[in-house]
């Protein structure tokens, strides 16, 4: 046998926490066909996009460049890496995240600051920029270091963090052209551009440094409105007139304090090749771009902008996004030409389902010509329903394939304003093959109503007539009723009853943002009412009338002791029980993102009986916010599909592999711990991302152990200069009870 194999037999046999996580064997699938007319979805189980910001990097050391996706909505990070089975497209690196560090926030781009060939991130750090080196490999994977907590620079009274507003994109990037990574943003004030300056190759000759001084305190001489985005070009005020710095450490004229900025985005390139960068600007309570053309002919000489257009690009159609644009500069569709994608940047006030615009450049990189193309790129390839999608399913034209519907928190509504919608997918496929056909964004015209947001459905026979009716949960927390009175050939729902009540008469009303689902809780046969809430809690109202006529009386309005809100004021609990080899189980999703999962259910429904508490981040599922859950066997198969919605509109989908007895949760150890440098010749750092390790273990390819240690902080240092050169195995147990094993090579 393998002695490598056997090794890591050993170890994987013993990794499986407890038989809890193993029975849900759970794996990220993308199988499952989903339609819109006859285009095939290639990402359809890719979560959706809201807020992006794109920059692209490569991902997985293959030689060619991935998507960067950084979403504002709640800090969410996609990967799309470049695939060629089948053509050149984009495929979802499911859980790519968890590679990346946990404290990313507001911001953040992909940039080779050292011109090591690996592309660096560069993300909000307070008050400015924290910067990570790439310092991944193809033997390794993807590996960060924290090289900068805090970028600094030298101003003209003093040294200090490089400050950039909250709400602002900076211009990362060479502006002096000596192939170090310099910074334009607007001052604090946010009338005048900054130029600070990298000192790397001044200082060094090599531009591996974030070494940086304030060169020029008004770059491109204007200015901008406080109020507005109007722009003054060749202002005569100072900073702007006597503005540019020559040795700041030796400039006595402070840096004139202003009334704090509302917020810029900033794109900085050579448009017009001209030799000097020129800008494009998005301002936050704006929906258009302004390029900026810099008059200049070589860099660091002072040279103004020389015109504007407000309409950018107004050789196409315009940028007209609500709201505060944001421009980035990328190759998407693989022909090495920088496209122009277009993003909103104010988040819960923009698009949120047609929000990335791509621009194609059909010119060339020194030249470009930007023409739109589609208004949804990479959405247009993924089910996508505004933010906080809830999937559910039923039989909606009685063929005996069950329908897929999504209903969400709400979609954008032109100008300013939100609405909740329910999506219908029909089953097109077979018993065996589910494939699912978009329909209608507004399913019932929900749109039209007067609910509120989160509108969610509960869909089940209560009256006896095998038909599913709808039990439809609304923002004030009362639900509404809808007879489905059809024949046998397709769904026929009568006008909503508002205020559904319980078996006194009364409304039921569970205070806010009711989630109600129709189960048979106490196992009698007939469909009981369970409702989450905004609070956090679970309402149980039993079924005490027939299976015609149903009566549903509150038995308790704290199901199971649940309370979803530690560390949230709000919880929106989205309940789904469902029953597995005779036992109820629970899956709760809520505002925190994650799958909390209860059991020792049956027995414990009456007041002050509590459920057991699985986990509070089961299987290690995180869609970041909003999570809502769903479980079946759609393709008649044996194996449990998850259908899991999120915040960002979409679904992910995870279905059961029986031949592998790894859940999500185990295979996402190995994403939390960084081991690097690797190879190593002496120093070896372990590093944890949003977990903590108790203690490691080093073996040798015999199996015998070598080196071992607690472990009692989130970086630590390994000395391996005494073991000889070869191939060693680093366990390391982590505080959730799981293991992961790094193999390490000693040089």
């Amino acid at each position: 046998m393998n002695i490598y194999f056997h090794i890591l037999s050993i170890f994987i046999s013993t990794a499986i926490n407890s038989s809890a996580y193993a029975q849900f064997g759970f794996e990220y699938d993308n199988s499952i066909l989903v339609k819109k007319g006859v285009d095939t979805l290639r990402n359809a189980w890719g979560g959706g996009l809201n807020y992006a910001q794109f920059s692209d990097f490569d991902y997985d050391f293959d030689g060619d460049m991935d998507l960067f996706v950084f979403d504002r909505s709640k800090n969410n990070i996609r990967v799309f890496t470049q695939e060629n089975n089948g053509g050149l497209h984009y495929k979802l690196a499911y859980n790519s995240k968890n590679k990346f560090p946990s404290n990313i926030r507001y911001r953040a781009t992909m940039i080779d600051y050292d011109n090591d060939g690996r592309k660096d991130l560069f993300t909000q750090g307070i008050g400015g920029l924290k910067v990570y080196r790439n310092v991944g490999s193809i033997e390794s994977g993807l590996q960060w270091e924290l090289v900068k907590d805090l970028i600094y620079s030298q101003y003209p009274d003093n040294f200090s963090n490089l400050i950039i507003n909250s709400s602002d994109i900076p211009a990362i990037v060479d502006v002096d052209g000596d192939s170090d990574i310099d910074i334009l943003t607007f001052h604090q004030g946010g009338t005048n551009l900054e130029y600070h300056q990298n000192q790397s190759m001044e200082l060094y000759g090599v531009p591996d440094s974030l070494t940086f001084i304030l060169k020029n305190q008004c770059w491109g001489k204007f200015s901008e409105d406080m109020n507005t985005n109007s722009l003054l070009l060749n202002d005569t005020s100072f900073p702007c007139q006597g503005g540019e710095i020559a040795n700041p450490e030796s400039v006595d004229t402070p840096v004139e304090k202003a009334t704090r900025h509302a917020g810029s985005t900033l794109l900085a390139f050579d448009y017009d090749n001209s030799g000097v960068l020129d800008l494009v600007i998005g301002d936050v309570s704006f929906t258009n771009l302004n390029l900026l053309i810099n008059g200049g002919s070589s860099v660091n000489n002072d040279s103004p902008i020389i015109s504007i257009d407000n309409s950018f690009p107004s050789n196409t159609t315009p940028a007209n996004i609500q709201l505060f644009p944001a421009a980035y500069l990328v190759d998407v569709d693989f022909d090495l030409v920088k496209d122009l994608i277009i993003c909103p940047n104010a988040k819960n006030i923009s698009f949120n389902e047609s929000s990335v615009h791509f621009y194609k450049n059909i010119g060339t990189n020194e030249a470009p010509t930007f023409v739109f193309t589609s208004d949804n790129f990479l959405q247009n390839q993924m089910i996508e329903h505004g933010t906080g999608s809830i999937p559910t399913f039923t039989d909606i034209n009685q063929d005996g394939l069950q329908d897929m519907l999504i209903s969400n928190f709400y979609r954008y509504k032109p100008v300013l304003e939100k609405e909740s919608t329910l999506a219908y997918y029909q089953n097109t496929g077979t018993l065996l093959n589910p494939v699912f056909t978009y329909v209608d964004f507004n399913y019932l015209n929900l749109s039209t109503e007067t609910y509120g947001l989160r509108s969610v459905p509960a869909f089940g026979d209560i009256d006896g007539d095998n038909d599913d009716d709808i039990i439809l949960g609304t923002e004030t927390g009362t639900l509404v009723y809808y007879e489905n009175t059809s024949i046998g050939s397709g769904a026929i729902y009568t006008s909503g009853t508002i205020n559904f009540q319980d078996n006194t008469g009364t409304p039921i009303n569970v205070l806010a943002y009711a989630h109600p689902q129709l189960f048979d809780l106490n196992n009698d046969g007939l469909l009981d009412l369970v409702i989450g809430n905004k609070n956090g809690e679970i309402f149980y109202y039993e079924n005490v009338g027939t299976s015609v006529a149903p009566s549903f009386q509150l038995v308790n309005s704290m199901l199971g002791n649940i309370d979803i809100t530690p560390n949230f004021p709000d919880g929106y609990a989205a309940p789904h029980f469902f029953r597995l080899n005779g036992d109820t189980h629970l899956f709760v999703g809520g505002i925190d993102g994650n799958l909390n999962y209860y059991n020792d259910i049956d027995g414990n429904l009456a007041s002050g009986q509590s459920f057991a508490s699985v986990s509070d981040s089961y299987l290690n599922i995180d869609v970041e916010s909003y999570s809502s859950f769903y479980l079946n066997d759609i393709n008649q198969d044996g194996n449990l599909n998850l259908f899991v919605g999120q915040d960002l509109g979409g679904l992910f989908h995870f279905e059961v592999n029986p031949n592998s007895s790894a859940s999500v949760a185990e295979s996402k150890q190995d994403y939390l711990v960084a081991l690097y440098p690797n190879p190593a010749n002496e120093i070896v750092t372990i590093a944890f991302n949003k977990i903590q390790g108790t203690e490691y273990t080093i073996r040798n390819m015999n199996s015998q152990v070598v080196q071992q240690s607690i472990i009692v902080s989130n970086k630590t240092l390994l000395n391996t200069s005494d073991l000889p050169k070869g191939i060693y195995f680093v366990q390391i147990m982590l505080e959730n009870g799981y293991m992961t094993i790094k193999k390490l090579v000693k040089h």
